[in-house]
This record gives structure tokens, C-alpha cells and sequence, in this order.
């Protein structure tokens, strides 16, 4: 069913349009909180109060069809928000999320996603953001700009200095101009 359809029967209180709204972002948005916090139970109350963040507050979505970039952005803020205070940092020993991820992948995927995963581990929360939002969710430069209140040359100088940071850590010949 269309996005806009059914952001706007649940604005009218359609909890099954609801549902279906977030079964098509639910993957995503758990990966990219467990992405902030690498903790399972960590990410999956983020995602849970970001959930219902949205359930509550769905009637003040102008854009229906910007659900994706508008749920999303909270669970970001969310994210980093609990990073901030709980002074948690990124470990090392905290299970892998691209090896849930990737389980059904060949080898050299399964390679790839781990060093990017490794490399990610370094990189500063708002590079590490502007990454996820521009690979990972398919947003424009523009959406991007857009969700952080960043001004579009912001977003691409944080792209540009994610990839300068990731290059050395990655294995030679990954990332690709």
C-alpha cells in the first residue's frame, strides 16, 4: 500500500495502517540504533521509544510521504541523546550487527561488512550519522541537511571527512569513489 495512505489513515487513528507503516521501516531503524549504541537491549528501547514518539505525535507529520526521513530522524536523535547521557561509548566485544545482518551472505560480503563495521567503531557520531542516513537509508543530501538542521555544504564536508576517515581503516580497493 502507498506510504502517504497509510500515514494519513493512521493519522486519523487506523492502528493497522500504523503497523504497516513501521513493518516497512522496522529493520532499518533497529539497525541503525544498534549502529549508536551496539547493545541489543539498548537499541531495541530506543526503537521502542521511538515507536511510540511516533505513534504519538504521527497527527503533527506535515509530509506524509517524508515518514521514512521524519521517523527516522527521530530515532537518531534518540540515539545519540542516549549516548550523551549515559556516557556510553562504542565497544568492542558487543556481538556484531553485520554479522546478524549478513548471515544469508557470501564470504567476501560477509569480509566487507565486517571491516566496515570495524571502521564504523571509529568514527565520530555525527560523521557517523550523516553515513548511515546517506548509505544506509538512501537519503538525499538535501533530506539530510534537512533532518539535522545542517546546512546542505555541512552534510557533504561530514560525508567527505567520513570517507577520508574510513579509507585508511578499510581494506584496500572497498570504498569506491
Amino acid at each position: 500500500m502507498d506510504i502517504v495512505k497509510l500515514v494519513k489513515k493512521a493519522q486519523k487513528g487506523n492502528d493497522e495502517a500504523f503497523e504497516q507503516l513501521i513493518g516497512t521501516v522496522r529493520e532499518k531503524l533497529y539497525r541503525t540504533a544498534y549502529s549508536y549504541v551496539r547493545n541489543e537491549q539498548d537499541a531495541l528501547d530506543i526503537y521502542q521509544d521511538t515507536i511510540y514518539k511516533a505513534y504519538t505525535s504521527l497527527k503533527t507529520l506535515k509530509k506524509p510521504e517524508s515518514f521514512s526521513s521524519w521517523i527516522t530522524k527521530m530515532l537518531v536523535f534518540k540515539s545519540i541523546d542516549f549516548i550523551r547521557k549515559d556516557a556510553r561509548y562504542f565497544t568492542t566485544d558487543d556481538e556484531d550487527i553485520f554479522t546478524k545482518i549478513i548471515s544469508s551472505e557470501d564470504i567476501e560480503s560477509i569480509a566487507i561488512s565486517m571491516d566496515l563495521s570495524e571502521a564504523f567503531k571509529f568514527l565520530d557520531s555525527k560523521y557517523k550519522t550523516v553515513i548511515l542516513l546517506r548509505y544506509y537509508h538512501d537519503l538525499s543530501i538535501k533530506e539530510i541537511a534537512s533532518i539535522l538542521n545542517y546546512p546542505e555544504g555541512t552534510v557533504k564536508s561530514h560525508l567527505n571527512r567520513a570517507k577520508k576517515e574510513l579509507r585508511p581503516i578499510l581494506k584496500e580497493g572497498y570504498m569506491h569513489e
